[in-house]
């Protein structure tokens, strides 16, 4: 729905306005200008005005935004009305970088230097290679480019917000980027041989890291740092989801790269959430007990996950996932309530073990995700967070919705 209604747009943008993809990528730029040096001077302009710093902060955040935006919508009006020139190929990537890193800079307090030194630089081989190269932007290359994007909100949030733990998210994203750009920049450059190499190693890495998120997490656990433990799991969360996507983008796939999915998500979403609940309990008789039953419940469901993909409707999983079981789990670690935690442990257990109910797939409902969902999480996560007034738990909203969502996210056929 979503895709139909972009390229509709861009075709209105194109065919009935007759704007040019080129024409597009100026009007970003002239749009940026403002936007780039309202922020500069949004003190400047408060103390001028007598208006609050925050609306000229904003404005100027919206404004960027829009470019952003906009810079998807002038390669699709390119590649749908056949307008890709030699002029565009050169202009589009230089208003890109133009603008990329002059918002960035204009964090400079914020940001890790050293990662949007590395970042700059991987992204100016890119471009040389991008120059001498046929092809252009890889998949990496649009996630890192994406990965930047979303920091600048961050950083700009953390700002307007008054809210500085949010710089940490923003930085996170760059080192991401960084990531991304270092794998982009090799797919370019090196031979063909070698690049198969790293395809196949690739998805193994990113469960490596699952894996290590899962240890990491058991080991700030075991200190008492479940903050720490909390964002570690998480982590291994966003791996575990990125791994197997990037090994079908990339066609590869070994029985060894299954068996070794399985033990990191054991080890992630099993033994992590039980022995952090545990860890806060102080190892008592009923925590073990719980703790035990949920991670025999995640057993049971990596083991019919790998038995029952042929059973199950595509897109859907029999039962609640384990990164979701955990994600319910990990979430409550950090309430008040102790008897709330441990009661998370027995309800993610019985719903991973329902496997007459079917949860949509994380990859699908990223794509699909409706306004009514990110409304309903975003409102359970503040009554969440008022309600224990730990600002962590906002990020239960959306596992409690996602919980909930097989009463209206169901199979084609079962409708």
């Amino acid at each position: 729905m979503h895709n139909r209604l972009f390229v509709r747009f861009v075709r209105w943008v194109g065919h009935d306005l007759g704007i040019s993809p080129n024409q597009i990528t100026l009007g970003r730029l002239l749009f940026f200008i403002p936007g780039w040096l309202a922020w500069l001077y949004r003190y400047d302009l408060a103390a001028r005005t007598g208006l609050p710093w925050q609306l000229f902060g904003s404005l100027a955040t919206v404004l960027v935004t829009t470019v952003i935006v906009f810079d998807i919508v002038d390669g699709a009006l390119a590649r749908e009305t056949g307008q890709v020139s030699d002029q565009g190929k050169v202009l589009d990537p230089l208003v890109d970088k133009l603008i990329t890193y002059s918002t960035l800079t204009l964090f400079w307090a914020a940001i890790d230097h050293v990662g949007l030194l590395i970042l700059f630089g991987l992204d100016l081989a890119s471009t040389c290679l991008r120059g001498v190269q046929v092809e252009g932007a890889n998949d990496f290359g649009k996630g890192k480019a994406f990965s930047q994007n979303i920091s600048k909100l961050f950083f700009a949030l953390a700002a307007l917000c008054a809210a500085p733990w949010l710089n940490r998210a923003g930085n996170a994203l760059i080192w991401l980027a960084v990531l991304l750009a270092t794998v982009s920049v090799g797919v370019r450059a090196l031979p063909a041989k070698v690049k198969n190499s790293i395809q196949v190693a690739i998805p193994q890495i990113l469960t490596l890291c699952n894996l290590g998120g899962g240890v990491l997490a058991i080991w700030f656990a075991a200190q008492g740092h479940l903050k720490l433990a909390v964002t570690c799991n998480f982590a291994a969360m966003f791996f575990d989801l990125t791994d197997g996507a990037v090994a079908r983008k990339l066609g590869v796939s070994s029985a060894f790269g299954k068996q070794f999915d399985t033990v990191a998500d054991m080890v992630s979403f099993g033994l992590a959430p039980a022995l952090m609940i545990n860890a806060r309990a102080g190892w008592s008789p009923l925590s073990l007990a719980l703790g035990l039953i949920y991670v025999v419940a995640t057993l049971i469901r990596l083991r019919d996950y790998g038995r029952s993909k042929d059973r199950t409707p595509p897109g859907f999983f029999r039962g609640l996932p384990s990164p979701a079981g955990a994600w319910l789990v990990i979430s409550s670690a950090l309430y008040p309530s102790l008897a709330l935690s441990l009661a998370a442990l027995l309800v993610a257990a019985v719903l991973m073990c329902s496997f007459t109910i079917n949860w949509i797939h994380f990859n699908r409902i990223i794509g699909t995700v409706r306004l009514g969902e990110t409304l309903a999480s975003l409102l359970m996560g503040i009554a969440l967070m008022t309600a224990t007034h730990t600002p962590e738990t906002f990020f239960s909203g959306p596992i409690v919705i996602y919980a909930f969502s097989p009463l209206w996210r169901k199979p084609p056929a079962s409708r």
